[in-house]
């Protein structure tokens, strides 16, 4: 007999303001005074995902601007951080992957998913290119359980790379991501490994289907905890400031220009089916623009001033009240 979900850190009035915030097809809205009642099919949790990452930006910017350098994941703190004080306006803001997916986590208990977290192995990049051993735990996903018996990897806070629909746990099902690009999860060993048994799961994509598949990650069907987050917390807060990584990454729905001039769209998303369409990131002191297309580069700019600018204009970010 499977175990219940402990409850949500949200209330009942913090999960429907958040339905109310990401902009889920109109079908939904009648769960907003019931959110336990919230339909748990590939669907459902397909469309909840879409809205959560194309509302959420992911970015390292705490990890930067806050006194601390160190983002606070505590469940309560960052539902303040983007969702506000009671009727408060949301801030627009994400953040990184703990922050992100420990917010969603929560939002999914608070929807009735069956759901828990789990560490992840992150391979270093050169060029963007992930490349080389597995490295330690420096990312998080959750694991959602349908009563369907099918389980699913939930990454809401991967930044451009991450998946544009959860995946469910099948080994080589391979899911179209943004415009050519395709991800799959397979279940293996890391080079690394002495005991073959042991088999984790692993995120690949390819950019195309002539392409090889390259892996970004590993985890395994491990329960992590929100202890075991706060102390990768130290590491991954103070990796982003050594580094001086600075990364912002906004998907982009259809039907929603996000009140950016530049993008075209239709209006309010209405009772269809809802489509990652593209993706606007800024890396250091550089914003790139993804269409479902080539990326290519729309803006640069010089120093914290500059990088305040391009993050009002192409984010609708302002740190002028705080981080």
């Amino acid at each position: 007999m499977e175990t219940p979900n402990p409850p949500s850190a949200y209330t009942q009035t913090q999960i429907t303001k958040y339905i109310h915030y990401i902009g889920l097809p109109e079908r939904y809205t009648v769960y907003l005074t019931n959110p336990q009642a919230f339909p748990k099919t590939e669907q459902a949790l397909k469309d909840l995902f879409r809205c959560q990452i194309t509302r959420f930006p992911y970015d390292n910017l705490t990890c930067h601007y806050s006194a601390t350098q160190l983002a606070q994941i505590q469940p309560e703190r960052i539902y303040t951080k983007l969702m506000g004080h009671g009727d408060t306006v949301p801030s627009g803001r994400g953040g990184y992957c703990l922050e992100v997916s420990i917010f969603f986590h929560h939002i999914l208990r608070g929807l009735g998913f069956s759901v828990y977290m789990t560490g992840v192995r992150n391979r270093e990049r050169v060029d963007g290119i992930p490349q080389g051993e597995f490295k330690g735990w420096t990312h998080i996903i959750n694991i959602t359980r349908l009563p369907t018996g099918q389980e699913y990897h939930v990454d809401a806070a991967f930044g451009g790379d991450g998946a544009t629909s959860p995946l469910p746990l099948i080994p080589g099902q391979i899911t179209q991501n943004l415009g050519p690009q395709q991800v799959r999860l397979i279940y293996d060993t890391m080079p690394k490994q002495t005991r073959p048994e042991q088999k984790v799961w692993i995120y690949q994509y390819r950019n195309g289907v002539e392409k090889p598949w390259n892996s970004f990650y590993s985890f395994a069907e491990l329960e992590f905890f929100q202890d075991d987050f706060e102390v990768m917390n130290r590491f991954t807060s103070w990796d982003a400031v050594q580094k001086r990584s600075f990364v912002v990454v906004r998907f982009l729905r259809n039907g929603e220009d996000r009140g950016l001039s530049i993008f075209e769209g239709d209006g309010v998303v209405g009772d269809g089916d809802v489509f990652v369409v593209g993706k606007v990131m800024m890396v250091n002191n550089v914003v790139k623009l993804n269409m479902g297309g080539r990326t290519r580069i729309v803006d640069s700019f010089e120093g914290d001033e500059g990088r305040f600018m391009a993050l009002r204009k192409w984010f609708n970010v302002s740190l002028d009240h705080g981080i």
